[in-house]
């Protein structure tokens, strides 16, 4: 499970049309050229939750394009320029157990 936050919290991700469209469209993208299979995401206002399965271990360049994609995309619509993500590390947590029971 990937999450990563909105450079200082701010409300970035803000739910609307070109934004929603956006962030399906860079994530099936970055899914579909690094192998990838996406089972769910959520994307808060400031963050975003993402489940992928990675079977090819191409997790960092998944990552990478996704993120960038993004974030080229909310800084044009909003006429930003700065950062988009916070600079901490995207959190990566491997699920395990009987969590993943349902994936298979």
């Amino acid at each position: 499970m990937v999450t990563r936050r909105c450079t200082q919290r701010q409300l970035l991700l803000r739910p609307d049309r070109e934004t929603t469209n956006a962030f399906i469209y860079c994530l099936a993208l970055a899914a579909q050229r690094t192998e990838m299979n996406v089972l769910a995401f959520l994307a808060h206002s400031n963050h975003h939750h993402t489940v992928v399965v990675d079977t090819c271990g191409r997790m960092p360049e998944f990552l990478e394009l996704f993120h960038k994609l993004v974030a080229k995309h909310q800084n044009a619509l909003r006429g930003r320029w700065e950062n988009f993500w916070a600079s901490e590390a995207t959190s990566v947590v491997e699920l395990v157990g009987p969590m993943t029971s349902w994936i298979r």
